[in-house]
């Protein structure tokens, strides 16, 4: 009760004084009436300055409220509202909930000149078949990167509508932007793929496409599993995606890996003897070591992971295309991996593999075979060509290796680096 009071007291208190302050510029002043106990002695009246009604109620409209004072017929006698008994108000239920307490929250208005659709931004009201139909291979992804159902007559659907999520954010330039990369990569000839995966590697301002961009790329490369050439540009863009200097994919990288890793390891990706998977494998090879050089200083355990499947797509009872992608990656993490996990098989494998060889009659398997030593040679290459003769020294048996491999591998002294080997393929 005692706050209530202070407060009103507070109230009233400035109300007057924006009163008086209306008073004194208005320049009215009122005489006391003649009376025996307000003279100054000698029976004249004394000059004070009273307040008027309309005094009260300008200094109200003043500070914004409403008017609560009227005047009587003479206007000099100030008559209030009904009186309120402040007990029995608060003692009352209140009719209506007081008012919030008046606070600030931070939220953001706008990010790279476009609002995010967030409850304190008003929404983007798009008309019908106008944008949405530009963007008709992106709104295929809800928020959460899944696939949408945009049949609307479908029956067993429920009340809950799934926002489509690029349309209501990105801006129409990001959008335009978007849809002529995708259409260039699919469609396109091999100068506008090439002109398109320049433009995204080196093009600042598209942030916000990151994660459309590698949904497309999820999405499209196992749609296209057994057209190596379609998975080829599709994972080339992604390696410019994580080459580009102004991105930052790395929260989004979860949505990528699956796919780079099923592209090296994986049993079939060809739907024929004459598609060139190799390749295939090599540039997702290439792109799982780049994703490791760029982020593995955030994720430490990202490497480690790699390795760890691809050690178990060198096993002697994979398939050989998928042992082919596993030593090729292997070898591109650099020396000490080939040290590690390749150099302890190399000799059983290149037996191996020559002793199938020689007996084998179907050319395809023949050609494989031959694809896995050409991966065993490039991992000697990298070890020999990368690592010192000490440390060579105490590793391989150049011995043993010249009976494994004959004329395959040759170690050559360089004559511009004392200390360096050259591989020789004959």
């Amino acid at each position: 009760m005692s706050v209530i009071n202070s407060l009103v007291e507070e109230h009233i208190t400035s109300l007057v004084r924006e009163a008086v302050s209306v008073q004194r510029h208005t320049k009215r002043t009122r005489f006391q009436q003649r009376s025996d106990d307000c003279n100054d002695g000698f029976g004249e009246p004394i000059p004070r300055r009273m307040l008027q009604a309309n005094d009260i109620n300008l200094a109200l409209q003043w500070c914004g409220n409403e008017k609560m004072l009227s005047t009587t017929n003479a206007g000099s006698v100030i008559k209030t509202q009904d009186t309120v008994n402040l007990s029995a108000y608060i003692r009352s239920e209140l009719k209506h909930q007081p008012p919030s307490e008046i606070g600030m929250a931070v939220h953001w208005l706008a990010v790279d000149g476009v609002q995010p659709n967030i409850p304190q931004n008003p929404m983007e009201i798009l008309p019908r078949g106008g944008a949405d139909q530009d963007v008709h291979q992106v709104e295929e992804y809800d928020d959460a990167g899944t696939d949408v159902d945009t049949n609307a007559g479908n029956a067993s659907a429920s009340a809950v509508s799934v926002r489509q999520l690029l349309p209501r954010v990105l801006a129409e330039e990001l959008r335009l932007y978007f849809t002529r990369v995708t259409l260039s990569i699919e469609r396109g000839d091999p100068m506008q793929q090439d002109a398109a995966l320049a433009s995204v590697a080196r093009d600042s301002g598209t942030q916000e496409l990151v994660p459309f961009f590698f949904r497309f790329v999820t999405k499209k490369i196992y749609e296209n599993l057994g057209r190596s050439y379609n998975c080829l540009i599709l994972v080339r863009l992604a390696y410019s995606l994580i080459s580009n200097p102004h991105l930052h994919p790395e929260l989004h990288l979860h949505q990528i890996l699956p796919s780079l890793v099923s592209c090296v390891v994986a049993r079939r990706l060809s739907s024929g003897t004459s598609d060139d998977h190799w390749t295939l494998r090599q540039e997702s090879a290439r792109t799982l070591v780049k994703v490791c050089r760029v982020f593995g200083d955030q994720y430490p355990n990202l490497k480690p992971r790699l390795i760890v499947e691809l050690c178990s797509a060198i096993q002697p009872d994979k398939f050989l295309p998928t042992q082919y992608g596993g030593l090729i990656a292997i070898s591109l993490f650099g020396p000490k991996a080939v040290d590690s996990f390749i150099l302890p098989l190399v000799a059983d494998y290149w037996v191996k593999f020559s002793e199938t060889l020689h007996s084998e009659k179907n050319r395809a398997k023949r050609f494989e075979l031959q694809r896995c030593q050409d991966a065993l040679l490039h991992a000697m290459v990298v070890f020999l060509g990368e690592t010192n003769p000490a440390e060579q020294s105490e590793r391989i048996n150049y011995e043993d290796l010249s009976d494994i491999f004959g004329d395959a591998l040759v170690p050559l002294h360089s004559i511009r680096k004392e200390y360096s080997y050259f591989s020789c393929f004959v």
